[in-house]
């Protein structure tokens, strides 16, 4: 069976006081049974000749620019190569399903902490915000997932697209780290999915005190590696892929 061979970072807590901290495991992730899933990697701006947005993305100095690197350098390579060996890509993406989330309690910490307005969030089918940039927008054959919450399982398709599709891994990326990915892959792995989060084509959301240092993404980071699976880089999956092609 034709396999992605990638190195998996975790971090062993033990002994107490005096940790082992980030160790590696040789991942063996079988090509029929993984999928590549990218979470929230929307917005226009990051392709020639595309509008900038008129916030930043992620809420702090200079997001924008740092979201754009990922995406282009390397999120889009690690799409191309996840195609190329025929993994099944899948889009867990911000919608407005029309479900009244003006009236929800999630809205109301949209509004109070984000400062997103029900127009722009929850009165338009199509937020201006939600469309994909050319360098990652999904190809023929790709699978969108429509999510309402942070979340890419809560109240979706996407365990019952994975399960039909028989997969058991998944290789994760986007934004932002500590809000939709990181609770995505939690529930990813209370459905007894395995995760690999490539730690380099992920950011998170971060405030003025932390992202001169981006101590919540390194934080989240570090979450995924001693709660919920492993981590790689993008480089180390697209290599994985060139030697399966």
């Amino acid at each position: 069976m034709n396999a992605l061979r990638l190195p998996g970072r975790y971090y062993d807590l033990l002994p107490v006081g005096n940790q082992r901290g980030h160790r590696e495991e040789a991942l063996e992730l079988p090509l029929a049974h993984t999928a590549f899933l990218p979470i929230d990697i929307y917005g226009l701006g990051y392709s020639d000749g595309e509008p900038r947005p008129e916030r930043e993305p992620l809420w702090f100095p200079g997001s924008f620019e740092v979201q754009r690197t990922i995406l282009r350098d390397r999120i889009a390579p690690c799409l191309q190569a996840a195609r190329q060996v025929g993994l099944p890509v899948i889009y867990a993406n911000n919608s407005n399903p029309g479900v009244r989330g003006d009236r929800s309690e999630f809205g109301a910490v949209l509004r109070r902490t984000h400062g997103l307005t029900d127009d722009e969030r929850w009165q338009r089918e199509s937020p201006e915000e939600f469309r994909f940039s050319a360098c990652v927008a999904p190809r023929p054959g790709d699978h969108v997932c429509p999510k309402l919450f942070y979340s890419g399982f809560h109240g979706t398709h996407l365990d019952t697209l994975l399960r039909n599709l028989r997969i058991e891994t998944l290789v994760v990326v986007g934004f932002a780290t500590n809000a939709c990915v990181h609770t995505t892959l939690a529930d990813a792995l209370y459905r007894n999915y395995r995760v690999v989060l490539l730690r380099d084509c992920t950011l998170g959301m971060e405030c003025d005190d932390t992202y001169r240092d981006l101590t919540l993404t390194q934080a989240f980071i570090r979450f995924v590696e001693t709660h919920l699976g492993f981590t790689s880089t993008g480089d180390a999956f697209v290599e994985a892929c060139s030697r399966v092609v």
